[in-house]
Formats: structure tokens, sequence, C-alpha cells
């Protein structure tokens, strides 16, 4: 313990010396159960709180009742349902037929970016004309149905009311009649990482994160070994050998953690991680370590912690006059949970979630009070050694 108090008391030193110290601020709520505050994973599924947005769900189903509840009544209507069936099929591949059309329009649209935009012709054919696997099953089966049908049927009666279809179709885009937020939020969630909060998460880990939780191919320690580095000089020991990667609902990253939590204080650094790159040599990678006092045992918890870097600079995008501003301001939920599930993802797949955790969290209450992170951080830690038990008991 005397260590320990030691090394307390030499960082709140040099603290004051720089003029560093932070102030608690006054508006921490003292709400002690946080749990539902926190997005908790279980398995492969994420659990949210009620005000925190979750992952949307596929509209596939709505849509797939909505044709049948139209298609099944014109049925039940109709006299000739022989006849409604063939109008059906034609119809359907005479909109397939009037989006390959489409697609060549973009095509020769896009002619004149050639050389600017694609490395060659077939790029720009593969750009135009790919489509995924469900048009291309419709498409096929519409053929097939047709061909069947025109061999024992005949060819069947077609008139000018096909044409109608061809200008709806061009007025639609003409228009742009799917433009608007909820279908904007709908676009963000499709994961295809081209929204702004996949882009932060990818910029964030090949930026950041990849340098500091592996080896980075030289001398440099991974974060494991820097904490356990730490823990030998200074005689205590870490809760996890994680860095806790805070998400704030409000996007607010205050300039130290212990700002917003009444049982937490910096302590010293882990060591310097030095690298030089994209032309700036000697950049400084440094993590800093936070003690959280249990409330009712009184130990010191000791964690590496920091928040989610690119969040700072989103919330000024969202708060600054720019072209954007307002879409970004509109849509700020979504895409800091497109944020939050392309990191998880980014994670899982390079096998660095054993080394870092994402705490996505609501950080403030009804009354404009923080809630306590460290109270928040407990929390989590307690979810990750029951997780860390119960796989052994497996």
């Amino acid at each position: 313990m005397g260590d320990k108090k030691t090394e307390y008391e030499n960082v709140h030193f040099t603290t004051k010396i720089l003029g560093q110290s932070v102030n608690k601020l006054n508006n921490i709520s003292e709400r002690t159960y946080v749990k539902p505050l926190c997005v908790i994973k279980k398995g492969s599924r994420d659990y949210y709180p009620s005000n925190i947005p979750r992952a949307r769900d596929s509209m596939t189903n709505t849509y797939i009742i909505c044709i049948i509840s139209v298609t099944f009544i014109h049925f039940v209507l109709s006299n000739n349902k022989t006849s409604l069936l063939c109008t059906y099929l034609f119809s359907i591949f005479f909109y397939l037929i009037l989006n390959i059309i489409y697609r060549i329009i973009l095509f020769l649209h896009e002619l004149k970016h050639l050389h600017s935009r694609y490395d060659s012709y077939k790029d720009l054919i593969v750009a135009s004309f790919s489509c995924n696997i469900n048009s291309m099953v419709c498409f096929g089966a519409c053929v097939l149905i047709i061909v069947y049908y025109v061999t024992s049927q005949g060819l069947p009666v077609l008139d000018d009311k096909y044409l109608i279809p061809c200008v709806l179709f061009f007025l639609h885009k003409l228009l742009d009649l799917d433009s608007n937020s909820i279908n904007d939020s709908l676009c963000i969630a499709k994961e295809n990482g081209l929204d702004y909060g996949s882009g932060m998460a990818y910029s964030f880990f090949f930026g950041y994160l990849n340098y500091i939780l592996p080896k980075t191919g030289d001398k440099m320690k991974n974060l494991e070994e820097m904490m356990k580095d730490y823990e030998s000089l200074n005689n205590v020991q870490f809760e996890c050998h994680k860095i806790f990667i805070l998400i704030p609902k409000s996007l607010t990253c205050h300039v130290e953690i212990n700002a917003v939590s009444s049982l937490m204080e910096l302590r010293s650094s882990l060591e310097d991680k030095v690298k030089t790159v994209a032309g700036v040599r000697d950049r400084v990678y440094r993590n800093s370590v936070y003690t959280i006092q249990h409330e009712r045992t009184g130990k010191l918890i000791y964690v590496c912690a920091e928040y989610a870097t690119p969040l700072k600079t989103f919330k000024e995008v969202c708060e600054k006059s720019t072209p954007h501003t307002n879409y970004y301001t509109r849509h700020k939920n979504d895409i800091l949970l497109q944020f939050y599930l392309t990191l998880s993802k980014i994670l899982e797949f390079t096998e660095m979630d054993k080394k870092c955790e994402l705490v996505y969290y609501d950080d403030k209450d009804d009354n404009n009070q923080y809630y306590d992170v460290g109270r928040i951080l407990l929390g989590k830690i307690v979810e990750l050694k029951k997780k860390q038990n119960d796989s052994k008991n497996k």
C-alpha cells in the first residue's frame, strides 16, 4: 500500500506543477444503478438500453406482406385469374427491363468519367450492371416462366398501357421520391461501409488502435506487455489487460475522464510508444491510467481508458456551421451507432477485441447531468468478469 500511495502522490504533485489539474464537474448525477445505461454484449448479440438507438430491423418481411396482400386481393377480385397471372409476370419482367435500360443510361452518362474514375471499360461495365442475387433470381425466374407460358399459350396481347410504367419509372427517378430523412437513416444502416460512422471507425482503428494494441513489427511492446510493465513498476494490478474505449451518446469527450466521476482519479500513463507515421517523425502514442475507488470495499481498481477521439471531431462538425451540419446533426445517432457497430466488427475480425473493450453508453440524464463514468466502467468490468467465469465453467 505504501508504494501505491507514493505513486498516487507523485502523479498528483506532477499534475499540479504542470497546471493540468482537472476540477470535478458539479453536474455529476448521483445515480448508482448504471447497468441500463450501457450496451451489453452477450455472445454475438448486443442488448441496448431503451435510450440508445439500436440497429434497425430489415423491412424485407414488411415488403413481402404488402406484396402478398395486394396480389391476393387482386386475384380474389379478378374474373380471369390466368390472364391476371400473365399480366403480373410480364409487368415484373418489363419493370426489370426498365431497370436494365436505366443502367445503360448510367453507363453512357459515366463514359465521360471513364479515365478519371475507372481503370478500364470493364470496371465501368461492372459498376453499371452489377446487381444483387435477389434481382438475378427474380429476373431468371420471370424469364423461365414467361418462356414456358409463351410456348404453351402463345404470345399475350400487349397494349400501350405497358408504356405507362416506363414513364412512372423515370418520373420516380427524376423526382427522387425516396428522398426523406428516414430513408437516409435506412441507407446509413445498410452497413456497406460508405457512411461517415464506418469511415470514422476504420480511420480510428488503422490510424490509432492498430498501432497501440498489437506489436507493430518493431521492438515496440503491445498494450498487454506495457500494462504488465506498469504493474511491475508501480506494484499494482489492472483489473483487465484491456483498454476501455468510451463512446458517449452525447459525443462529449472531456479533457480527462475523471472530470465526470467522483470515484476516478488520473494516475500516470503507460510507457510511451513512439513511431514515425505518414511523414511525422517520432509521433508519441500515450495511454492514460485511472483508478476507480470501489464504493463498497474502498479498493482502487486500475484501468486503462480513454474516449474515442473521432467523436470529438464529429461533435465539432455537428456544432459548427458547415455545408453538411444539418444533415450530420439530424443523423447523429445513426452515424454514432454505425461507428460502434463497424468498430466492433473490425476488432472481432482482427481478433483485437481481446485487448480492447468498447463502452457505448448514455452519459447524460434528463436533467443534463452526467452519469458517473466510474460507475459505468465498474459495471462493465463486472460484466467482463462474469463472461470470463462463464467461459471457464463451460
